[in-house]
Parts: C-alpha cells; structure tokens; sequence
C-alpha cells in the first residue's frame, strides 16, 4: 500500500524506511532522532540531540498494518475508550488503525515538519497530524466531521521514566478527576505533587502545562497541551501489566502515560465541516 508519493522532496535527515518491519518515516538530523510509522501516524521514538529516547516502546508490542502499536505516541479518537456510551468495538477509536499518507515533509530551522492525513475513504471524519521535531516534540491533531458527530481525542503519550514510583508529577495538585480504576468515581486529587503507588487511570480535570520530574534519569519533561481539556495518567502496574501479552510483567515501571485528551464529559459535538484540534509540546530540561 503506498503511504506518500514516490517524488515527495524530503528535507535532509529525514528518510523513508522499516522499522519493525513495518513503513516508517526516519528522522536522524543535529537537533534530534526519531521513528513515525505510518501505519496509525504512530510516533515510536524521540531522543533530543544529546539525550535518551523521551518515549517508552513496548519490546514486545506488534508493528504493521492495523496493529495498535503499545507505547510511542498513540492517537486516540474519534472516541476514547470504549465510547461514551461504552458501546464501540474498537478501543480508543480507529486512528491508530490505519494507514496514513505523509502529505508533506520540510525543514524548520533546525526542526523537522511532517504533515500526514487520514485514508479517503473515511469520510464521518478526516484527520490530520503535524508532528515538529526538534529539541522539542510538537504534535497536533485536527479532527474535521463529515457528518455531525459527537467526538473524544486524545494523545497517548507513552514517557519513558526511570521508575514510576519515584517521579513526581506537577501541575495536576487539587483537581477533580474521574477515576476508572473505580468505575470512574468522582474525586479531588490532594495538594501538591503527585507520587503514583499503585494501578492508575484518571481522567483529570486540568488542561494546563504538566511537569514530570524524574531524578533517577536526571531530567524534567514538560507537557504543554493546547486545545484540551483533560489530562489522562495511567499506568498499569503489577497486576494489570500481567494481563497484557504486549506488556513484559517487569517493564511497567520504566514508562509513565501522561495525555492532552478531549474525552468523557468534555466530548465536542461537531457539525458537518467542523473540525476539533489538540496538541502538545514537549521540553526536557536536566
């Protein structure tokens, strides 16, 4: 299946390839290196100039046409979830299911601008991704409705940490979220940092800039969202991990989920021709 025409310039540093077997875009100039698949626009790797890889892969995730990639940077929509009316069959909506088209590629600077579009052939919903890479990560998704739908979008960042149980989380300290571990029981996070200790999947009520401080690999990463109006941290822990084949049982420690999402009682009911964006910068500092 053709993912970009055969003549598409690309600016230096950035090739088409495999990874994992599957149609890659490879990203390897001074600022920075990284791996977009275009099977579900997937970011897989970004590693600033100078540092280790900012997001966590799965070794033993699957790879290639219609697979759900687990780790990168994942694209959730149009639903999140199983739906607001948990009644969808594919979790987290069909963007990262299928195959997208590199639309443009160019130099900014010293960065790397891609523009990627969803099939044709969808036609409820068309989407497009602009992923800047440089010293910092931008992405930004736009969801345009070819009919009224009620839309959920979400980036899944997968951000690899030394250990999850020793970062702290600022930024999200006294809001209100919905937590799923408890049938999405409303609650109010405590002042301050936050320490995960166990299993966690909450949809927080906070749409500003999070920081997540990680002394054991000597490094901040910042998350600035734009267009969101939630924030999602999961993480699985011991006993979920166990129950995921594409999850190693000793692995769940080294990565931490923290997502810009427009999801659950923040949906966005868009009429034909509207469109929906979100995104996010990320910045390591240390």
């Amino acid at each position: 299946m053709t993912t970009a025409p055969a003549d598409l310039p690309l600016p230096a540093g950035v090739r088409r390839g495999e990874d994992h077997g599957a149609d890659a875009v490879l990203v390897d100039t001074p600022a920075a290196r990284a791996v977009l698949h275009l099977d579900g626009a997937h970011l897989t790797s970004w590693a600033p100039a100078g540092t280790t890889d900012v997001l966590w892969l799965s070794p033993d995730s699957a790879f290639g046409h219609g697979a759900a990639i687990r780790g990168g940077v994942p694209l959730v929509g149009p639903w999140f979830g199983p739906g607001r009316h948990g009644d969808q069959e594919i979790k987290h909506g069909w963007l990262r299911n299928v195959r997208w088209t590199l639309e443009r590629a160019e130099a900014a600077g010293e960065d790397v601008v891609l523009h990627l579009v969803s099939p044709a052939d969808r036609t409820e919903l068309s989407a497009r991704l602009v992923v800047r890479i440089g010293a910092e990560l931008s992405l930004d998704l736009t969801l345009t409705a070819g009919t009224a739908l009620e839309v959920e979008a979400a980036l899944h960042t997968y951000l690899a940490v030394s250990d999850v149980r020793r970062v702290r989380i600022e930024g999200l300290g006294g809001a209100e979220y919905l937590d799923n571990t408890r049938g999405l029981a409303a609650d109010v996070l405590p002042a301050g940092d936050l320490v995960l200790t166990g299993s966690t999947d909450r949809v927080v009520d906070r749409a500003g800039e999070v920081r997540i401080v990680d002394e054991g690999a000597g490094r901040t990463i910042v998350s600035s969202p734009r267009g969101t109006a939630r924030t999602v941290v999961w993480n699985p822990w011991t006993e979920l991990a166990a129950g995921m084949a594409d999850v190693p049982d000793d692995s769940w420690p080294g990565f931490l989920c923290l997502e810009p999402a427009v999801a659950k009682d923040a949906a966005v009911d868009l009429a034909a021709g509207d469109s929906l964006t979100i995104g996010v910068t990320y910045t390591v500092l240390g």
